[in-house]
């Protein structure tokens, strides 16, 4: 999920000129030279990762069980990573495109993300209805919490513009795409942000006072504080990435160990009671997770700056981020689907049948996505259809159309 875009290799750096030249960092070459094919195969690993954990906790863990604990943990861990990647790219496009015009970034902006985040998510909701209306007429579905969920209009309006409630199919049956919510308004929070320093007078003044204003308004919402410390420190890696000492730090050869350690460390305490409710619910492990955006965020700058067996490694994973994102949006909605008819049909019982199950769950979900991508990921066609929108409207000069690619 998270960071769902990616750039080309050898993106441009910071432009001086206007306000945003003042965060323009020391050594003038970070956001410069970065490669993105190895960040594109850690976002494909990180989908992988949330699809397995996601499936293993249908085939083989009761809920608060220990096994159900590790798999949550392995999901969230994912999650960070998404948040932390978006944070990397956001900061790396949003400077691309202050550097093209100016203060005036944010209709292209809207456009690309527009474009990459929203055709997937269509499509997942209308395959969580297509689910959640089979299992309204015959089928029961085995979903997480076992409610009641609601299909009508309402429901698939809120489920398309991420603002689903508690009681709609979305939130029921598809419950990966809290963290695409979080990732919007992140999205929205580093626009304002750049536009605070990209700006001038009133406008600097307003969206200061915006970012002030969300980041009150989600403080006690659950984990938004967490994703934008994560996001946050990606940002901060890409922006600050020309540093010579940040950079050796990133090229250390004990930070991807001492990361891992810190990553893992929490798996010591699954069998506890309550873990997975202190995942969401615990201060202080909630602020270890957010702490965790600091390591991360410096092994993806690592990854970003590197050409060591790491770097080498998530790249050639590089190819399956081009359906990663359907994949994490439609994911649970098809393995849902899949345990369900299991279930219902009383279908290869025992745990041969569990395994093979997982596994045509796991199958179906990568082939639907794969197919699905071909049609939906296409962000550079959406953009185009959106820009010759918009100019034809007058609300896009020409220029604009031409913006970098995001």
């Amino acid at each position: 999920m998270a960071a769902k875009a990616a750039l080309p290799p050898h993106s441009p750096g910071i432009a001086t000129g206007a306000g945003w030249a003042r965060l323009r960092p020391r050594g003038g070459g970070a956001m410069r030279g970065y490669r993105y094919e190895a960040l594109d195969g850690a976002r494909a690993l990180a989908a992988q990762v949330v699809l397995v954990s996601h499936g293993l906790g249908m085939a083989f863990f009761p809920v608060h069980s220990p096994g159900a604990a590790a798999a949550e943990w392995f999901g969230r861990l994912a999650v960070m990573v998404f948040f932390s990647l978006s944070g990397f790219v956001i900061a790396t496009s949003l400077s691309r495109l202050v550097a093209s015009d100016g203060s005036r970034f944010g209709v292209p902006y809207a456009v690309h993300r527009i474009a990459r985040i929203w055709p997937p998510l269509v499509l997942a909701i209308l395959v969580t209805f297509a689910v959640g209306w089979l299992g309204q007429n015959g089928l029961p579905l085995l979903t997480k919490t076992g409610d009641a969920y609601r299909l009508d209009a309402v429901a698939f309006l809120r489920g398309i513009t991420l603002t689903f409630a508690p009681g709609d199919a979305t939130f029921v049956i598809d419950r990966a795409l809290w963290s695409l919510r979080q990732e919007v308004y992140l999205y929205a929070i580093a626009a304002l942000a750049a536009l605070a320093f990209a700006g001038r007078g009133a406008r600097r003044v307003l969206a200061g006072g915006a970012v002030v204003g969300l980041v009150i308004l989600t403080a006690d919402r659950f984990f938004y504080l967490q994703s934008l410390a994560l996001f946050a420190a990606g940002a901060a890696a890409a922006h600050f990435g020309g540093r010579e000492r940040l950079r050796a730090l990133a090229r250390a050869p004990w930070l991807g160990p001492a990361t891992l350690c810190l990553l893992g460390a929490p798996l010591l305490f699954v069998v506890r009671p309550g873990f997975i409710d202190a995942m969401s619910d615990g201060a202080g492990f909630l602020a270890y997770q957010a702490a965790l955006g600091i390591p991360v965020a410096l092994c993806l700058l690592g990854l970003a700056i590197g050409d060591g067996p790491a770097a080498r490694a998530a790249a050639r994973w590089s190819w399956a981020a081009a359906f990663s994102y359907t994949l994490y949006v439609i994911h649970v909605p098809v393995m849902t689907l899949v345990f369900s008819l299991r279930a219902h049909l009383d279908l290869a019982p025992g745990l041969a049948g569990t395994v093979a199950t997982l596994l045509l769950a796991l199958l179906g979900a990568e082939a639907v996505s794969c197919a699905a991508a071909l049609v939906v990921e296409r962000p550079a066609l959406f953009r185009r259809i959106l820009f010759r929108l918009l100019a034809a409207t007058g609300l896009a000069r020409p220029a604009v159309q031409a913006a970098p690619s995001i």
